[in-house]
């Protein structure tokens, strides 16, 4: 969420979607294109996705305490 200022001001995700990540692509959705359903369902798979990679990371960390 750290760069969505600088992408937002600087280029507004272009050329293109050379520029976007996934917050941006979020807002994008709900704010211009007024799809806040479909923004949401972007945001619960970004959680998800979070959350499952989190999962994985504590897993790792804790083998590594055991060992």
């Amino acid at each position: 969420l750290a760069i969505f200022a600088e992408i937002s001001v600087t280029t507004a995700g272009g050329p293109g979607v050379a520029s976007t990540n996934l917050a941006f692509l979020i807002y994008a959705r709900a704010l211009l294109q007024f799809d806040v359903g479909g923004a949401s369902a972007g945001g619960m798979v970004a959680i998800v996705i979070a959350n499952i990679v989190a999962a994985f990371l504590l897993r790792a960390v804790a083998r590594n305490l055991e060992a």
